[in-house]
């Protein structure tokens, strides 16, 4: 038999294929997580990269994808990280800010999606205020990535404090007092001057009021009383009168005196200034200075008179008997002349009552006021020549008779006549008499034809009114709207013309339109007589307002559109109409469903009435809305997912209590399928007449990886297998899958178990060389994510002990650079791993240095896969084929550092075969 040698190459050369790797955007900040692609050979394999996986700085950024299948073929995928905040930062609501006097503004703060939580806000308006008044701010608030908002903020300088309400002392004087401006203090204002439109100066006796106004120029004024007060308390001097006389009479004139304020005053008294009086009298002078001060100061008044009065009599008087008498009585003495230095009190004689024929003495005697007196005579002659004496009959009055304007057959009655001697008695009474005064004269005349006359006044008086020529108008009764006008009348007079005057009067009834017109027509002739008629006009309202315009009609409208009630006027045939509305509600189904029965009522003065109604169908039929505002969809990812929001909700006609939100939320992660997936909220909100809307919240949940790295124990490859769960912690999800990302493949991972123990050493594997760090991925699934735990472990050999002593070096004795592949350099193997630093130097026969290196290259192809780096070639300086050094034997120094071991020295032979 014989065995033949068949290789079977297994050569991966082609490159996992080429993902399309979207953009990974986020606004504030964005993490990349591993994309995968797929491979020939090695089926799904996950990209790596050097690049940052999280970016927080606005920009675009690229990273750069390795997809390395482990069979030497790798590509590199960029994908762009775009960090892009588009969100402006959220607008707060500014309080006003307030003072009286002042206000000094402080820069708000917000919080951003983006830029921390604190965004200051920054303005180019003043921040003081010190004038009254509303200012607005405008604050800016800038994200530093391209957004800002502008933000209104009231800036309120509003003083409301009234001035220091002062205590003013009373200003004070006798005769005057003049006040001058007080001060107060303000809170704003400092101090201030009080005003006043009340005069300053008062001179009048009294307490008088200054209101003093005290104005702090923001709107805020007091107005305290001060009181002025003018008294005068100082009584006028005391003068000294000196007594006023006379002999029949004497008058006092007003004495003067003076006055602390009102200069020279007269005084003034309740007693008689003249007196003609004989004796002592005393007047009481008041001397007041009209401000409450007043003294009484007596004068006397003294009248004593001691002349004698003056008569002289009237002439002698020469006189008639009386008629049928012959004595003379009612005799005319005349007047006797009296004077007096003062006053007559009486004139008396002592004449008799009647005087006989002839003559009689009559003495006068006259008596003055202070019993003085003086007399006089007179002589009275009585002569016998008397006429008859003649009484009238009184004055008659009469009527005219029927349908005339004179007056026959009156009755004028008898004179009364005597005398002596036998009378005739006549007059001169016409037939007929005018309307009016007549005088008749009686004559009587006795038998010596001595006559005497007396009249008589006979009137005629016009007792016949006058009479109205038209027909009268009668009483009626008419609406308010249709009062007849007034008629014309005229009238005639038995004795000439008469003329009608007309009078209205208005007699109120039960209302301003219900009354009666009481309509007099007066005749009056010029005599004075009147004929009245009168008509009743009975004045009625019956008819009721009416509305003016388009009444209203009957609508329905949302609870939240109920419209407020019309104004609505009416109009009257008779007074203005008031018209008034009300609501009556009748309650439906539901609290915001009813029905209002809205009536206008007209009314007239007298209480007529029209109304209207409007039935107005109040209906609730829309669904309560959001108040809060929230995103309909978002995309976020597995490790982000925002909680849900607490949404209110205000509904058009319901408060808040009559709005029920019932909540859920469904999720569509499944952990056996790793796809993207959603969480839908829905708020289903009901108001009180069981309107309902269901708001929804859709949370697109990228099923994002989240990365957790994992520091595992070192662990040294001859110490068995390692269990690699145990490296987790208690809580992560036990059915996930693992997998090798970096170290050495010999070793191998089954499932959980990872086995090192096949590892060898090599020089990339040595002891105390700081081994091989491995990095393992768990991937499995929690909290909705992806959860992947990177577990670096080093793998190293420090529990391995290498043989590298001199009995362990193998040096090459011969090389043959002719390119068969065999001892083509000059090796130093057996301690390739220890670690060691080599200098070597070759030297030919002479002695002369043909190679030399400060770290040559330990091992062999056939021990490590390496090869020495002298091939025999020679330096320029030696002679040679192909550069290289002549066939023959060379020379070595090999010093090892720090291997403690002495150089070590000896022959090459350097050959062609």
């Amino acid at each position: 038999s014989i065995v033949v040698p068949q290789n079977v190459i297994v050569d991966d050369v082609t490159d996992p294929d080429t993902p399309t790797l979207a953009d990974v955007t986020g606004e504030c900040s964005a993490t990349a997580t591993a994309p995968t692609t797929n491979d020939n050979c090695s089926g799904s394999i996950t990209g790596t990269t050097t690049d940052p996986l999280t970016y927080t700085t606005q920009g675009t950024f690229v990273i750069n994808w390795t997809f390395d299948d482990g069979n030497g073929n790798s590509i590199v995928v960029p994908q762009n990280v775009i960090v892009d905040d588009t969100t402006d930062p959220t607008a707060p609501t500014l309080a006003d800010l307030t003072g009286e006097c002042s206000v000094t503004a402080t820069a708000p703060t917000i919080t951003d999606n983006c830029n921390g939580t604190i965004i200051t806000g920054t303005t180019t308006d003043p921040l003081t205020y010190t004038t009254q008044g509303t200012f607005v701010i405008t604050w800016t608030f800038d994200d530093g990535n391209g957004n800002s908002i502008d933000v209104d903020q009231n800036v309120i300088v509003d003083d409301v404090t009234d001035p220091d309400t002062p205590t003013l002392a009373d200003v004070t004087g006798e005769c005057s007092a003049t006040a001058t401006a007080p001060t107060t203090n303000d809170n704003c204002s400092g101090s201030i001057t009080g005003t006043t439109t009340d005069p300053l100066t008062y001179t009048t006796q009294g307490t008088f009021v200054i209101n003093w106004t005290f104005d702090d120029g923001n709107g805020n004024s007091i107005v305290v009383p001060q009181n002025v007060i003018v008294d005068d308390v100082t009584d006028p001097d005391t003068p000294t009168l000196a007594d006023v006389t006379g002999e029949c009479s004497a008058t006092a004139t007003a004495p003067t005196t003076n006055d602390n304020c009102s200069g020279s005053i007269t005084g003034t008294t309740t007693d008689p200034l003249t007196y003609t009086t004989q004796g002592t009298f005393v007047i009481n002078w008041t001397f007041d200075d009209g401000n409450g001060n007043s003294i009484v100061v007596p004068q006397n008044v003294i009248i004593d008179d001691v002349t004698d009065p003056t008569i002289i009599c009237p002439s002698d008087v020469s006189v008639n008997v009386d008629a049928g008498s012959c004595e003379a009585s009612s005799v005319n003495l005349g007047t006797p002349t009296t004077d007096d230095n003062c006053s007559v009190a009486s004139v008396v004689n002592d004449a008799p009552v009647s005087y006989p024929l002839g003559d009689t003495t009559v003495t006068w005697t006259v008596t003055d006021g202070s019993g003085n007196t003086a007399i006089c005579t007179q002589t009275v002659t009585v002569i016998d020549d008397a006429d008859p004496t003649i009484s009238c009959p009184i004055d008659v009055t009469v009527n005219v008779d029927a349908g005339l304007c004179t007056a026959t057959n009156v009755d004028l009655g008898t004179p009364s006549a005597s005398d002596c001697t036998t009378l005739t008695i006549s007059n001169d009474a016409p037939t007929s008499f005018p309307q009016g005064d007549t005088v008749v004269t009686w004559t009587v005349t006795d038998e010596a034809g001595n006559s005497v006359t007396c009249t008589q006044v006979v009137t005629v008086l016009d007792d016949i009114n006058p009479t109205f020529v038209e027909t009268l108008p009668t009483d009626t009764t008419v609406e308010c709207s249709e009062i007849p006008d007034a008629e014309v009348l005229t009238a005639t007079d038995n004795c000439g013309t008469a003329e009608v005057t007309f009078a209205e009067e208005r007699i109120d009834g039960s209302c301003v339109s219900n009354y009666t017109l009481v309509r007099t027509w007066t005749a009056t002739d010029a005599s004075g007589l009147t004929t009245v008629h009168t008509q009743n006009i009975t004045v009625q309202d019956t008819t009721r307002p009416e509305f003016e315009g388009t009444l209203p009609g009957d609508i329905t409208v949302e609870c939240d559109a109920v419209p407020n009630a019309a104004t609505l006027t009416a109009t009257d045939n008779c007074s203005d109409a008031n018209v008034s509305v009300s609501d009556v509600i009748t309650n439906g189904d539901c609290a915001n469903n009813y029905t209002i029965e809205r009536t206008w009522i007209a009314t007239d003065a007298c209480g007529l009435i029209t109304s209207h109604t409007q039935t107005i169908t109040v209906r609730d039929t829309t669904a309560p809305v959001p108040t809060t505002t929230f995103e309909d969809t978002i995309d976020v990812s597995c490790a982000d997912i925002p909680d849900a929001p607490e949404l209110e909700f205000s509904d058009n006609c319901s408060d808040s209590s009559g709005i029920t939100v019932v909540f859920e939320e469904t999720n569509s992660f499944d952990e056996n399928v790793l796809v993207d997936y959603q969480i839908i909220r829905t708020w289903t909100v009901t108001d009180e007449c069981a309107n309902q809307e269901i708001y929804t919240q859709t949370l697109n949940v990228s099923l994002d990886e989240i990365i957790t790295d994992v520091i595992a124990p070192d662990w040294c490859y001859k110490e068995g297998i390692v269990d690699l769960n145990g490296t987790l912690g208690d809580d992560v999800n036990p059915n996930g899958t693992w997998e090798l990302l970096e170290g050495d493949p010999v070793a191998t991972l089954t499932d959980n178990i990872f086995d090192p123990t096949v590892l060898e050493l090599s020089e990339d594997f040595l002891p105390k060389d700081g081994g091989i760090d491995y990095r393992f991925r768990y991937t499995t699934t929690e909290d909705g994510c992806i959860s992947i735990y990177e577990v670096t472990m080093n793998i190293h050999a420090d529990c391995d002990v290498l043989p590298c002593g001199e009995n362990d070096i193998v040096i090459s004795k011969a090389i043959t650079p002719n390119g068969d592949g065999f001892n083509e350099t000059f090796d130093i193997a057996g301690i390739d791993l220890c670690g060691f630093t080599a200098n070597v130097q070759i030297f030919n026969r002479w002695g002369a240095l043909v190679y030399s290196s400060n770290n040559y290259t330990l091992g062999s192809i056939k021990t490590s896969g390496s090869k020495g780096d002298w091939d025999g070639s020679s330096p320029k300086s030696s002679i040679g084929n192909a550069g290289k050094l002549p066939n023959g034997t060379y020379y070595y120094i090999i010093n090892l550092e720090n291997s403690g071991l002495k150089p070590l020295t000896g022959p090459i032979y350097v050959g062609t075969k």
